[in-house]
């Protein structure tokens, strides 16, 4: 999911911009997810020039445990006008995502954001408007579309040798117990899972929504 007036022409900017350079970034959240992005960023050559987290401690953690030297701050105004980063890295809960991804749009820098894009569609509105005010690129991370099966499947669908789409069913299950602050929110597997399956529809259909409809319950024991 991308966001701007020129998305597409806006991410080939920036990366044929620094295609024969390295590119840093400022990180802001030293969660969980983090684990997932760190070594990754550094596999693939972008510099952690910064990481901004409300607990400095747990910033410092994260970057000794991958062997980096960033600028660690709380605060995330600051280390932009410090560092002055090529992009900016997302990784706080979905209740701050409309926050901290503003605050980087409206100072000049792209983002992008872990999925959930936002709490709600009045945030996701507001995080659309300060790209397009911008100029800059928002980009939010679907990586589940690009596992191997989920891939193969879209292509298998528009290959139209089953004829044409009529429908979609997906049958999830899983003990949505994770810990930390997903068991503060009230509906987890609507709000922080299903945007995978949201996106994987969006994609075999080569569709977009027109209305979305949910009735959720919670019966004893889950």
């Amino acid at each position: 999911m991308a966001s701007g007036k020129d998305m597409d022409g806006s991410a080939r900017h920036i990366f044929h911009k620094h295609n024969r350079m390295s590119m840093k970034t400022v990180v802001v959240g030293a969660g969980g997810i983090s684990n997932a992005w760190l070594p990754v960023l550094k596999t693939a050559g972008v510099a952690v020039a910064g990481i901004v987290d409300l607990d400095p401690a747990r910033a410092k953690a994260q970057a000794e445990k991958y062997a980096l030297s960033p600028v660690i701050s709380t605060d995330l105004k600051k280390a932009l006008r410090t560092i002055r980063p090529d992009f900016v890295l997302d990784l706080t809960i979905p209740d701050a995502h409309c926050s901290v991804t503003c605050t980087a749009l409206r100072a000049g820098y792209p983002v992008l954001g872990e999925k959930p894009m936002a709490q709600s569609m009045a945030q996701a509105r507001r995080m659309v408007k300060a790209s397009e005010d911008a100029g800059k690129l928002y980009m939010v991370s679907q990586s589940r579309r690009y596992v191997d099966v989920h891939a193969g499947l879209a292509r298998f669908v528009a290959s139209g040798k089953f004829g044409a789409l009529t429908a979609l069913n997906c049958a999830f299950y899983i003990g949505a117990h994770f810990g930390g602050f997903r068991d503060e929110m009230d509906s987890p597997l609507i709000l922080d899972m299903a945007i995978h399956h949201f996106d994987l529809a969006r994609m075999i259909s080569r569709a977009d929504p027109v209305a979305v409809y949910a009735k959720e319950f919670n019966p004893r024991g889950s």
